[in-house]
């Protein structure tokens, strides 16, 4: 052998069949890969994902029929709402502007409880109004 995998003494290469497998497979591999890949991406452009799909609108909160009483938030007098926005998971951000420095309220609607209260612009050395 002169070490190129032919032989002197032949005229015939000498090819060894586990390479030869080898590279068979390979390329089978590789044409199998890349119909499964085209496969996936035209099944993908042809059925979106429902997540994909644009959502509808919000749908209103309904509370069960029942008498809750008053809801009081105890924010300081001259405090309005400014903007109320609904949010995942039945959460309701009211914007509250007066009586203080502007703060924002995250209410469980659901379980009738402020759950978080964000100050903007509190001047130093004066608190967050009692929850």
């Amino acid at each position: 052998m002169n070490g190129q995998g032919v032989r002197e003494t032949g005229s015939a290469p000498t090819v060894s069949r586990g390479l030869l497998a080898a590279v068979i497979g390979m390329g089978v591999l590789l044409a199998a890969g890349s119909l499964v890949l085209v496969s996936v991406l035209i099944h993908r452009i042809a059925h979106p994902r429902p997540a994909a799909i644009a959502r509808p609108a919000a749908e209103p909160v309904v509370l069960p029929a029942g008498d809750y009483g008053e809801l009081v938030l105890g924010e300081p007098a001259g405090t309005h709402v400014t903007g109320m926005v609904r949010q995942d998971g039945g959460l309701l951000a009211v914007a509250l502007a007066g009586g203080g420095p502007d703060r924002v309220l995250l209410w469980d609607v659901q379980h009738r409880r402020i759950i978080a209260r964000l100050i903007l612009n509190a001047a130093a050395g004066q608190g967050a109004p009692a929850p």
